[in-house]
Protein backbone atom coordinates (compact mmCIF):
# COMPACT_ATOMS: atom_id res chain seq x y z
CA UNK A 1 0.00 0.00 0.00
CA UNK A 2 1.82 3.55 -0.76
CA UNK A 3 2.79 5.91 1.94
CA UNK A 4 0.09 7.52 3.46
CA UNK A 5 -3.04 6.46 1.73
CA UNK A 6 -4.03 6.97 4.97
CA UNK A 7 -4.94 10.59 3.83
CA UNK A 8 -8.54 11.57 3.53
CA UNK A 9 -10.40 14.54 4.70
CA UNK A 10 -11.72 15.08 8.00
CA UNK A 11 -14.98 14.30 7.09
CA UNK A 12 -14.28 11.16 5.43
CA UNK A 13 -12.67 9.90 8.42
CA UNK A 14 -15.55 10.83 11.35
CA UNK A 15 -17.87 8.69 8.64
CA UNK A 16 -15.50 5.61 8.98
CA UNK A 17 -14.93 6.15 13.06
CA UNK A 18 -18.61 6.84 13.30
CA UNK A 19 -19.57 3.44 11.12
CA UNK A 20 -18.18 1.83 13.65
CA UNK A 21 -20.06 2.33 16.19
CA UNK A 22 -21.10 -1.02 18.45
CA UNK A 23 -24.90 -0.97 17.37
CA UNK A 24 -25.11 -0.66 13.49
CA UNK A 25 -28.70 0.55 14.22
CA UNK A 26 -26.72 3.30 16.19
CA UNK A 27 -27.47 6.66 14.45
CA UNK A 28 -25.94 10.04 14.88
CA UNK A 29 -27.25 13.20 13.16
CA UNK A 30 -24.74 14.34 10.76
CA UNK A 31 -25.35 18.21 12.29
CA UNK A 32 -24.09 16.94 15.29
CA UNK A 33 -20.42 17.11 13.98
CA UNK A 34 -19.54 19.89 15.18
CA UNK A 35 -15.37 21.13 16.51
CA UNK A 36 -16.71 20.59 19.98
CA UNK A 37 -18.25 17.65 19.08
CA UNK A 38 -15.68 15.48 17.07
CA UNK A 39 -12.07 16.99 19.02
CA UNK A 40 -12.18 14.25 21.83
CA UNK A 41 -10.19 11.30 21.36
CA UNK A 42 -7.20 9.87 19.87
CA UNK A 43 -9.31 8.55 16.76
CA UNK A 44 -10.49 12.03 16.07
CA UNK A 45 -7.43 13.48 16.27
CA UNK A 46 -5.36 11.38 14.39
CA UNK A 47 -8.14 12.34 11.48
CA UNK A 48 -7.91 16.07 11.98
CA UNK A 49 -3.89 14.84 12.01
CA UNK A 50 -3.81 13.36 8.31
CA UNK A 51 -5.84 16.30 7.03
CA UNK A 52 -2.76 18.41 7.93
CA UNK A 53 -0.84 16.66 5.51
CA UNK A 54 -3.00 18.56 2.40
CA UNK A 55 -0.83 21.62 3.75
CA UNK A 56 2.29 20.20 1.67
CA UNK A 57 3.08 21.42 -1.96
CA UNK A 58 1.07 19.69 -4.45
CA UNK A 59 1.94 18.12 -7.75
CA UNK A 60 1.20 20.64 -9.66
CA UNK A 61 2.61 23.80 -11.62
CA UNK A 62 0.03 26.26 -9.61
CA UNK A 63 -0.93 27.39 -6.04
CA UNK A 64 1.02 25.52 -3.79
CA UNK A 65 2.73 23.98 -6.25
CA UNK A 66 6.77 23.56 -5.50
CA UNK A 67 7.09 24.44 -9.22
CA UNK A 68 5.75 28.02 -8.90
CA UNK A 69 8.47 29.88 -7.88
CA UNK A 70 10.30 27.91 -10.34
CA UNK A 71 9.03 30.51 -12.85
CA UNK A 72 10.14 33.42 -10.79
CA UNK A 73 13.62 32.70 -11.88
CA UNK A 74 16.15 32.97 -15.23
CA UNK A 75 15.49 29.06 -15.42
CA UNK A 76 12.29 28.72 -16.96
CA UNK A 77 8.84 30.39 -17.41
CA UNK A 78 4.95 29.46 -17.84
CA UNK A 79 2.74 30.54 -20.75
CA UNK A 80 -0.48 30.22 -19.29
CA UNK A 81 -3.15 31.97 -20.94
CA UNK A 82 -6.12 31.13 -19.87
CA UNK A 83 -6.97 33.18 -16.88
CA UNK A 84 -6.34 36.15 -15.05
CA UNK A 85 -3.73 34.92 -13.37
CA UNK A 86 -1.74 34.95 -16.44
CA UNK A 87 1.91 33.21 -17.20
CA UNK A 88 1.92 32.03 -13.04
CA UNK A 89 3.82 35.94 -13.34
CA UNK A 90 6.82 34.33 -14.69
CA UNK A 91 6.71 37.63 -16.84
CA UNK A 92 7.67 39.41 -13.53
CA UNK A 93 4.43 42.07 -14.68
CA UNK A 94 3.92 42.10 -10.51
CA UNK A 95 1.05 43.50 -9.22
CA UNK A 96 -0.36 44.01 -5.63
CA UNK A 97 -3.09 41.93 -7.54
CA UNK A 98 -1.17 39.06 -8.71
CA UNK A 99 -3.26 36.19 -7.06
CA UNK A 100 -0.39 34.04 -8.05
CA UNK A 101 2.16 35.71 -5.54
CA UNK A 102 -0.46 35.34 -2.67
CA UNK A 103 -0.02 31.54 -2.35
CA UNK A 104 2.48 31.62 0.63
CA UNK A 105 0.21 33.58 2.80
CA UNK A 106 -1.89 30.85 4.48
CA UNK A 107 -3.43 31.94 7.02
CA UNK A 108 -6.52 29.38 6.94
CA UNK A 109 -4.05 26.28 7.66
CA UNK A 110 -2.50 28.10 10.47
CA UNK A 111 -5.91 28.62 12.31
CA UNK A 112 -6.32 24.69 11.43
CA UNK A 113 -3.14 23.95 13.39
CA UNK A 114 -3.67 26.13 16.00
CA UNK A 115 -7.18 24.74 16.70
CA UNK A 116 -5.45 21.42 16.54
CA UNK A 117 -2.81 22.01 18.71
CA UNK A 118 -5.64 23.72 21.12
CA UNK A 119 -7.60 20.90 21.39
CA UNK A 120 -4.82 18.00 21.57
CA UNK A 121 -4.38 18.35 25.49
CA UNK A 122 -8.11 17.60 26.29
CA UNK A 123 -8.35 14.83 24.20
CA UNK A 124 -8.67 11.39 24.85
CA UNK A 125 -5.79 9.21 24.13
CA UNK A 126 -5.68 5.62 23.73
CA UNK A 127 -2.07 5.56 23.30
CA UNK A 128 -0.22 8.82 25.40
CA UNK A 129 3.25 8.56 23.93
CA UNK A 130 0.88 9.28 20.59
CA UNK A 131 -0.27 13.01 22.09
CA UNK A 132 3.39 14.20 21.67
CA UNK A 133 3.94 12.82 18.36
CA UNK A 134 0.72 14.17 16.96
CA UNK A 135 1.71 17.39 17.76
CA UNK A 136 4.89 17.35 17.13
CA UNK A 137 3.70 16.55 13.33
CA UNK A 138 1.25 19.87 13.68
CA UNK A 139 3.50 21.61 14.91
CA UNK A 140 6.03 20.76 11.68
CA UNK A 141 3.22 22.09 9.40
CA UNK A 142 3.11 25.19 10.94
CA UNK A 143 6.70 26.16 10.66
CA UNK A 144 6.94 24.99 7.52
CA UNK A 145 4.25 27.64 6.34
CA UNK A 146 5.73 30.15 8.76
CA UNK A 147 9.43 29.36 6.81
CA UNK A 148 7.74 30.04 3.71
CA UNK A 149 6.51 33.44 4.51
CA UNK A 150 9.69 34.69 6.10
CA UNK A 151 11.06 34.25 3.20
CA UNK A 152 8.87 35.07 0.51
CA UNK A 153 6.97 38.50 2.49
CA UNK A 154 9.45 39.11 5.51
CA UNK A 155 7.68 40.25 8.52
CA UNK A 156 4.07 38.54 9.05
CA UNK A 157 1.78 38.02 12.29
CA UNK A 158 2.94 35.26 14.15
CA UNK A 159 -0.36 33.61 15.43
CA UNK A 160 -0.03 30.78 17.78
CA UNK A 161 -3.25 30.76 19.29
CA UNK A 162 -7.15 30.40 17.98
CA UNK A 163 -7.84 34.17 17.41
CA UNK A 164 -11.32 35.69 16.85
CA UNK A 165 -12.31 37.05 13.44
CA UNK A 166 -12.27 40.46 14.64
CA UNK A 167 -8.61 40.20 15.42
CA UNK A 168 -6.72 42.50 13.62
CA UNK A 169 -2.86 41.87 14.26
CA UNK A 170 -0.30 43.49 13.23
CA UNK A 171 3.17 41.94 11.42
CA UNK A 172 5.18 40.38 13.73
CA UNK A 173 9.33 41.03 12.96
CA UNK A 174 10.58 39.01 10.85
CA UNK A 175 13.39 38.45 13.24
CA UNK A 176 10.80 37.11 15.55
CA UNK A 177 9.21 34.78 13.50
CA UNK A 178 12.60 33.41 12.23
CA UNK A 179 13.51 32.58 15.71
CA UNK A 180 10.57 31.09 16.23
CA UNK A 181 10.77 28.84 13.60
CA UNK A 182 14.22 27.79 15.14
CA UNK A 183 12.59 27.29 18.39
CA UNK A 184 10.22 24.92 17.01
CA UNK A 185 12.06 23.09 15.56
CA UNK A 186 14.71 22.17 18.05
CA UNK A 187 11.76 21.29 20.19
CA UNK A 188 10.60 18.89 17.63
CA UNK A 189 13.32 17.43 16.38
CA UNK A 190 13.77 15.94 20.11
CA UNK A 191 10.04 14.45 19.73
CA UNK A 192 9.91 13.14 16.37
CA UNK A 193 10.92 9.68 15.39
CA UNK A 194 13.49 8.86 12.98
CA UNK A 195 12.02 7.32 9.59
CA UNK A 196 13.22 3.67 10.52
CA UNK A 197 11.52 4.04 13.69
CA UNK A 198 8.08 4.58 12.05
CA UNK A 199 5.70 1.26 11.79
CA UNK A 200 5.12 0.41 7.62
CA UNK A 201 1.40 1.55 8.50
CA UNK A 202 3.08 5.36 9.16
CA UNK A 203 5.79 5.23 6.36
CA UNK A 204 5.55 9.23 4.87
CA UNK A 205 4.94 10.73 8.28
CA UNK A 206 6.65 13.67 9.23
CA UNK A 207 10.37 12.88 10.61
CA UNK A 208 13.53 13.95 13.00
CA UNK A 209 15.13 14.10 9.37
CA UNK A 210 12.32 16.35 7.75
CA UNK A 211 12.54 18.48 10.53
CA UNK A 212 16.27 18.87 10.21
CA UNK A 213 16.26 19.38 6.47
CA UNK A 214 13.85 22.24 7.21
CA UNK A 215 15.96 24.13 9.85
CA UNK A 216 19.11 23.79 7.54
CA UNK A 217 16.96 25.05 4.79
CA UNK A 218 15.63 27.44 6.89
CA UNK A 219 19.18 29.33 8.17
CA UNK A 220 20.49 29.13 4.26
CA UNK A 221 17.25 31.07 3.27
CA UNK A 222 18.27 33.42 6.17
CA UNK A 223 21.59 34.59 5.06
CA UNK A 224 20.67 36.89 2.91
CA UNK A 225 18.68 39.24 5.06
CA UNK A 226 19.73 37.84 8.65
CA UNK A 227 22.62 39.99 10.85
CA UNK A 228 24.69 37.35 11.47
CA UNK A 229 24.57 34.99 8.57
CA UNK A 230 27.88 33.35 10.11
CA UNK A 231 25.67 31.81 12.90
CA UNK A 232 22.99 30.56 10.29
CA UNK A 233 25.36 28.80 8.16
CA UNK A 234 27.20 26.98 11.65
CA UNK A 235 23.18 25.73 12.76
CA UNK A 236 22.68 24.66 8.93
CA UNK A 237 25.75 23.25 9.25
CA UNK A 238 24.81 21.12 12.45
CA UNK A 239 21.28 20.52 11.03
CA UNK A 240 22.67 18.62 7.68
CA UNK A 241 25.20 16.83 9.98
CA UNK A 242 22.80 15.20 12.35
CA UNK A 243 21.11 13.96 9.00
CA UNK A 244 24.00 12.63 7.18
CA UNK A 245 25.61 10.79 10.19
CA UNK A 246 21.83 9.38 11.04
CA UNK A 247 22.66 6.56 8.59
CA UNK A 248 18.22 6.91 7.51
CA UNK A 249 19.06 8.34 4.21
CA UNK A 250 21.92 8.07 1.15
CA UNK A 251 21.42 8.62 -2.74
CA UNK A 252 20.28 5.81 -5.18
CA UNK A 253 23.37 5.37 -7.61
CA UNK A 254 23.57 6.26 -11.29
CA UNK A 255 21.23 8.46 -13.44
CA UNK A 256 19.02 5.90 -13.44
CA UNK A 257 18.77 6.32 -9.31
CA UNK A 258 18.18 10.09 -10.63
CA UNK A 259 15.50 9.18 -12.68
CA UNK A 260 14.23 7.02 -10.13
CA UNK A 261 12.93 9.88 -7.95
CA UNK A 262 10.37 11.07 -10.23
CA UNK A 263 8.79 7.79 -10.93
CA UNK A 264 6.33 5.77 -8.45
CA UNK A 265 9.04 2.96 -8.02
CA UNK A 266 10.35 5.71 -5.90
CA UNK A 267 7.86 5.69 -3.60
CA UNK A 268 7.86 4.05 -0.03
CA UNK A 269 11.62 2.17 -0.50
CA UNK A 270 14.14 5.18 -1.72
CA UNK A 271 16.39 6.15 0.53
CA UNK A 272 16.52 9.46 -0.74
CA UNK A 273 13.40 10.53 0.41
CA UNK A 274 13.20 12.92 3.35
CA UNK A 275 10.11 14.25 2.71
CA UNK A 276 7.27 14.27 0.12
CA UNK A 277 3.99 14.62 -0.99
CA UNK A 278 2.50 11.31 -1.33
CA UNK A 279 -0.46 10.93 -3.90
CA UNK A 280 -4.22 10.37 -2.64
CA UNK A 281 -6.66 9.68 -5.39
CA UNK A 282 -9.22 11.76 -4.01
CA UNK A 283 -7.37 14.80 -4.11
CA UNK A 284 -5.36 13.88 -7.11
CA UNK A 285 -2.17 15.30 -5.57
CA UNK A 286 -0.20 14.82 -8.66
CA UNK A 287 -1.33 16.82 -11.25
CA UNK A 288 1.85 17.26 -13.10
CA UNK A 289 2.23 15.02 -16.12
CA UNK A 290 -1.42 16.48 -17.48
CA UNK A 291 0.64 20.02 -17.47
CA UNK A 292 3.55 18.74 -19.08
CA UNK A 293 3.60 16.56 -22.12
CA UNK A 294 3.94 17.76 -25.69
CA UNK A 295 0.54 18.43 -27.66
CA UNK A 296 2.10 15.79 -29.90
CA UNK A 297 2.87 13.00 -27.47
CA UNK A 298 0.45 10.21 -25.78
CA UNK A 299 -1.97 11.09 -23.34
CA UNK A 300 -3.97 7.81 -21.90
CA UNK A 301 -6.80 5.35 -23.45
CA UNK A 302 -9.02 7.28 -20.60
CA UNK A 303 -7.73 11.26 -21.15
CA UNK A 304 -11.05 13.46 -21.17
CA UNK A 305 -9.15 16.49 -20.98
CA UNK A 306 -8.18 18.76 -23.61
CA UNK A 307 -5.32 19.62 -25.34
CA UNK A 308 -4.33 23.12 -24.03
CA UNK A 309 -1.12 22.27 -21.89
CA UNK A 310 2.78 21.96 -22.31
CA UNK A 311 3.38 25.75 -21.03
CA UNK A 312 6.01 25.22 -18.76
CA UNK A 313 9.56 25.66 -20.70
CA UNK A 314 13.05 26.03 -19.48
CA UNK A 315 15.01 28.98 -20.98
CA UNK A 316 17.89 29.13 -23.16
CA UNK A 317 19.73 29.97 -20.08
CA UNK A 318 19.63 26.75 -18.32
CA UNK A 319 20.02 25.15 -21.21
CA UNK A 320 23.08 26.56 -22.66
CA UNK A 321 24.82 26.03 -19.20
CA UNK A 322 23.80 22.73 -18.29
CA UNK A 323 27.63 20.98 -18.54
CA UNK A 324 29.45 18.65 -20.89
CA UNK A 325 29.79 15.39 -19.48
CA UNK A 326 33.83 17.03 -19.74
CA UNK A 327 32.54 18.98 -16.75
CA UNK A 328 33.07 22.20 -18.65
CA UNK A 329 30.28 24.68 -19.89
CA UNK A 330 29.31 23.64 -24.02
CA UNK A 331 30.84 27.05 -25.08
CA UNK A 332 34.55 26.28 -23.31
CA UNK A 333 34.42 22.37 -24.33
CA UNK A 334 36.44 22.07 -27.63
CA UNK A 335 34.32 19.26 -28.32
CA UNK A 336 30.74 20.17 -27.67
CA UNK A 337 29.26 19.62 -31.27
CA UNK A 338 25.94 22.18 -31.66
CA UNK A 339 24.31 19.59 -34.39
CA UNK A 340 24.45 17.30 -31.67
CA UNK A 341 24.11 19.48 -28.41
CA UNK A 342 22.66 17.00 -26.70
CA UNK A 343 25.30 14.28 -26.46
CA UNK A 344 27.73 14.06 -24.15
CA UNK A 345 25.94 16.09 -21.42
CA UNK A 346 25.31 15.95 -17.86
CA UNK A 347 23.17 12.88 -17.70
CA UNK A 348 20.84 14.98 -15.92
CA UNK A 349 19.77 17.13 -18.24
CA UNK A 350 17.70 14.60 -20.92
CA UNK A 351 15.96 12.74 -17.13
CA UNK A 352 14.71 17.13 -16.47
CA UNK A 353 13.81 18.16 -19.95
CA UNK A 354 11.90 16.93 -22.92
CA UNK A 355 14.28 18.46 -25.88
CA UNK A 356 13.62 18.88 -29.44
CA UNK A 357 14.78 15.72 -31.34
CA UNK A 358 13.06 13.36 -28.45
CA UNK A 359 11.55 10.47 -29.21
CA UNK A 360 8.57 10.16 -27.50
CA UNK A 361 4.78 8.21 -27.57
CA UNK A 362 2.54 9.41 -30.13
CA UNK A 363 -0.65 10.91 -29.52
CA UNK A 364 -2.47 8.68 -31.78
CA UNK A 365 -0.70 5.35 -31.42
CA UNK A 366 1.71 4.72 -28.47
CA UNK A 367 3.52 2.24 -30.00
CA UNK A 368 4.62 4.59 -32.89
CA UNK A 369 7.58 6.87 -32.42
CA UNK A 370 6.43 11.05 -32.40
CA UNK A 371 9.36 13.21 -32.83
CA UNK A 372 8.84 16.12 -30.06
CA UNK A 373 10.20 19.22 -32.72
CA UNK A 374 9.29 22.56 -31.45
CA UNK A 375 11.02 24.71 -34.70
CA UNK A 376 8.39 26.35 -36.25
CA UNK A 377 10.39 26.01 -39.71
CA UNK A 378 11.31 22.35 -39.65
CA UNK A 379 7.93 21.06 -37.14
CA UNK A 380 6.91 18.19 -38.99
CA UNK A 381 4.04 17.31 -37.23
CA UNK A 382 2.48 20.76 -38.32
CA UNK A 383 2.01 22.95 -35.52
CA UNK A 384 0.92 20.93 -32.71
CA UNK A 385 4.40 21.61 -30.83
CA UNK A 386 5.29 24.76 -32.58
CA UNK A 387 6.57 27.25 -30.52
CA UNK A 388 4.80 30.39 -31.57
CA UNK A 389 1.10 27.73 -30.77
CA UNK A 390 -0.56 27.89 -27.46
CA UNK A 391 2.54 25.59 -25.87
CA UNK A 392 5.64 26.63 -23.93
CA UNK A 393 7.09 29.26 -25.97
CA UNK A 394 10.77 28.46 -25.47
CA UNK A 395 10.82 24.72 -27.14
CA UNK A 396 12.38 22.94 -23.75
CA UNK A 397 9.64 21.05 -22.21
CA UNK A 398 9.45 19.71 -18.66
CA UNK A 399 9.89 16.08 -18.17
CA UNK A 400 10.42 15.09 -14.12
CA UNK A 401 7.17 13.43 -12.91
CA UNK A 402 6.02 12.87 -16.57
CA UNK A 403 4.79 8.98 -17.41
CA UNK A 404 2.53 7.53 -20.48
CA UNK A 405 1.94 4.22 -18.88
CA UNK A 406 -1.04 5.14 -16.74
CA UNK A 407 -4.95 5.14 -18.01
CA UNK A 408 -4.60 9.06 -18.30
CA UNK A 409 -2.16 11.62 -17.33
CA UNK A 410 -4.06 13.30 -14.41
CA UNK A 411 -3.83 9.87 -13.02
CA UNK A 412 -0.34 9.88 -12.08
CA UNK A 413 0.33 8.35 -8.89
CA UNK A 414 3.73 9.32 -8.09
CA UNK A 415 4.63 11.00 -4.96
CA UNK A 416 6.31 14.43 -5.06
CA UNK A 417 9.57 14.84 -3.20
CA UNK A 418 9.83 17.77 -1.38
CA UNK A 419 12.96 17.55 0.32
CA UNK A 420 15.84 15.08 -1.31
CA UNK A 421 18.87 13.39 0.20
CA UNK A 422 20.63 15.55 -2.25
CA UNK A 423 19.43 18.87 -1.13
CA UNK A 424 20.77 17.82 2.25
CA UNK A 425 24.17 17.04 0.45
CA UNK A 426 24.16 20.51 -1.48
CA UNK A 427 22.88 22.34 1.70
CA UNK A 428 25.96 20.61 3.61
CA UNK A 429 28.09 21.97 1.55
CA UNK A 430 26.87 25.50 1.24
CA UNK A 431 27.36 25.90 5.14
CA UNK A 432 30.29 24.81 5.10
CA UNK A 433 31.28 26.95 2.49
CA UNK A 434 29.73 29.85 4.18
CA UNK A 435 31.91 29.43 6.98
CA UNK A 436 35.48 28.77 4.65
CA UNK A 437 35.64 25.31 5.08
CA UNK A 438 36.07 24.34 1.70
CA UNK A 439 37.66 21.45 1.30
CA UNK A 440 34.82 19.93 3.90
CA UNK A 441 32.56 21.21 0.96
CA UNK A 442 33.77 19.54 -1.74
CA UNK A 443 33.63 16.48 0.10
CA UNK A 444 29.51 16.60 -0.45
CA UNK A 445 29.09 18.77 -3.40
CA UNK A 446 31.46 15.89 -5.25
CA UNK A 447 28.92 13.17 -3.59
CA UNK A 448 26.15 14.44 -5.66
CA UNK A 449 28.29 14.87 -9.26
CA UNK A 450 29.69 11.52 -8.37
CA UNK A 451 26.20 9.80 -8.42
CA UNK A 452 25.33 10.53 -12.06
CA UNK A 453 28.77 9.97 -13.17
CA UNK A 454 29.82 13.70 -14.15
CA UNK A 455 33.60 14.79 -13.22
CA UNK A 456 34.59 15.56 -9.29
CA UNK A 457 35.42 19.07 -9.22
CA UNK A 458 38.19 17.59 -6.50
CA UNK A 459 40.13 16.67 -9.56
CA UNK A 460 39.14 19.21 -12.48
CA UNK A 461 38.71 22.32 -10.37
CA UNK A 462 36.04 24.26 -9.50
CA UNK A 463 34.43 26.52 -12.21
CA UNK A 464 34.10 29.95 -13.06
CA UNK A 465 30.93 31.45 -12.66
CA UNK A 466 30.66 34.94 -14.84
CA UNK A 467 26.58 34.92 -15.13
CA UNK A 468 24.91 35.19 -11.38
CA UNK A 469 28.20 35.02 -8.87
CA UNK A 470 27.99 35.43 -5.10
CA UNK A 471 31.50 36.26 -5.20
CA UNK A 472 32.47 32.86 -3.63
CA UNK A 473 33.44 30.19 -5.99
CA UNK A 474 32.78 27.41 -3.62
CA UNK A 475 29.42 28.87 -2.65
CA UNK A 476 28.72 29.46 -7.03
CA UNK A 477 29.82 25.72 -7.78
CA UNK A 478 27.28 24.44 -5.57
CA UNK A 479 24.65 26.97 -6.47
CA UNK A 480 25.16 25.76 -10.06
CA UNK A 481 25.11 21.94 -8.66
CA UNK A 482 21.80 22.92 -7.07
CA UNK A 483 20.76 23.48 -10.81
CA UNK A 484 21.25 20.56 -12.48
CA UNK A 485 19.76 18.18 -9.55
CA UNK A 486 16.67 20.91 -8.94
CA UNK A 487 15.77 21.57 -12.20
CA UNK A 488 12.09 21.81 -12.73
CA UNK A 489 11.40 20.34 -9.66
CA UNK A 490 10.98 23.00 -7.00
CA UNK A 491 11.64 26.51 -4.92
CA UNK A 492 15.73 25.98 -4.96
CA UNK A 493 16.97 27.59 -7.75
CA UNK A 494 14.17 30.39 -6.10
CA UNK A 495 15.82 30.49 -2.85
CA UNK A 496 19.45 30.76 -4.12
CA UNK A 497 18.53 33.66 -6.22
CA UNK A 498 16.95 35.30 -3.68
CA UNK A 499 18.57 34.66 -0.60
CA UNK A 500 22.07 35.44 -2.73
CA UNK A 501 20.50 39.06 -4.41
CA UNK A 502 21.19 37.88 -7.48
CA UNK A 503 18.20 38.97 -9.70
CA UNK A 504 20.13 41.74 -11.20
CA UNK A 505 22.55 39.27 -12.85
CA UNK A 506 20.44 36.81 -13.99
CA UNK A 507 16.66 38.19 -14.54
CA UNK A 508 16.52 39.16 -18.14
CA UNK A 509 14.45 38.60 -21.63
CA UNK A 510 13.99 35.11 -22.06
CA UNK A 511 15.07 32.95 -25.12
CA UNK A 512 14.30 29.91 -26.57
CA UNK A 513 15.34 27.40 -29.01
CA UNK A 514 17.89 29.00 -31.70
CA UNK A 515 16.67 29.85 -35.04
CA UNK A 516 19.33 28.01 -36.98
CA UNK A 517 17.30 25.06 -38.45
CA UNK A 518 20.22 23.13 -38.36
CA UNK A 519 22.22 23.61 -35.67
CA UNK A 520 19.56 22.92 -32.81
CA UNK A 521 22.51 23.92 -30.32
CA UNK A 522 23.85 26.92 -31.79
CA UNK A 523 25.49 29.21 -29.41
CA UNK A 524 25.99 32.18 -30.41
CA UNK A 525 23.14 32.98 -33.09
CA UNK A 526 19.96 34.28 -32.97
CA UNK A 527 17.40 32.46 -30.87
CA UNK A 528 13.88 32.91 -30.19
CA UNK A 529 12.22 35.77 -28.33
CA UNK A 530 10.23 33.51 -26.10
CA UNK A 531 6.91 34.56 -27.31
CA UNK A 532 7.92 37.68 -28.58
CA UNK A 533 9.27 40.38 -26.09
CA UNK A 534 6.58 39.60 -23.77
CA UNK A 535 9.26 38.00 -21.38
CA UNK A 536 11.52 40.95 -21.43
CA UNK A 537 11.75 40.54 -17.44
CA UNK A 538 12.89 43.64 -15.60
CA UNK A 539 14.37 42.92 -12.53
CA UNK A 540 13.19 45.44 -9.24
CA UNK A 541 15.19 44.72 -5.59
CA UNK A 542 11.51 45.04 -4.42
CA UNK A 543 11.15 41.30 -6.11
CA UNK A 544 12.99 40.16 -3.36
CA UNK A 545 9.93 40.19 -0.56
CA UNK A 546 6.81 39.35 -2.38
CA UNK A 547 3.46 42.12 -1.57
CA UNK A 548 1.61 41.47 1.21
CA UNK A 549 -2.17 40.45 -1.05
CA UNK A 550 -4.03 43.11 -1.61
CA UNK A 551 -7.21 41.76 -0.36
CA UNK A 552 -5.40 41.69 3.44
CA UNK A 553 -4.84 44.97 3.65
CA UNK A 554 -8.23 45.84 2.73
CA UNK A 555 -9.56 43.53 5.14
CA UNK A 556 -7.25 44.64 8.02
CA UNK A 557 -5.68 47.99 8.48
CA UNK A 558 -2.91 47.00 10.96
CA UNK A 559 -1.28 45.17 8.56
CA UNK A 560 1.40 47.58 6.05
CA UNK A 561 2.49 46.99 2.85
CA UNK A 562 6.05 45.39 1.61
CA UNK A 563 8.51 48.62 0.73
CA UNK A 564 8.19 49.77 -3.17
CA UNK A 565 4.60 47.75 -3.57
Amino acid sequence: MKKMKYIKIVLVGFLGFLSSCDGFLDVVDLDELTSGTVYKTETDLSYALNQLYTFLPQGDVEGSAPVLPYFWTDEAIHRNINDGGGRQESDFNWTINSSVLDNFYRYPEIADINFFLQALPDAEFFNESNRARFGAEARFFRVWIYEAMVFAYGDVPLITTTISADDLPERTPRIEVFNFVLSELDAIIAILPEASQYAAADNGRITKGAALALKARACLNAVGWHSDPASLYVEAEQAAAAIVNSGEYSLVEGIEGFAQQFTSASDLVSPETILATAYVPEFRTNSLPRRLPPKGAWRGLEATFGNNQSRPGFTADFIEEVQTINGLFPINDPSYDPANPWENRDPRLAVSVILPGDLLPSKGNPDLDYEFQPHPNINPNGTADNINSTVNPTGYNFRKYLTFDIPALDRADVDIKVIRYSEVLLMYAEALAGQGKEAEALVYLDQVRARVGMPLYAEIGLPTITRGTTGNQMIDAILLERRYEFAGEGPQRWFDIWRYKLGDQVITQVYGIPESTELPGDLIGPKFKADGDSYNRVWNDKFYLLPIPQKVIDANPNIRQNPGW
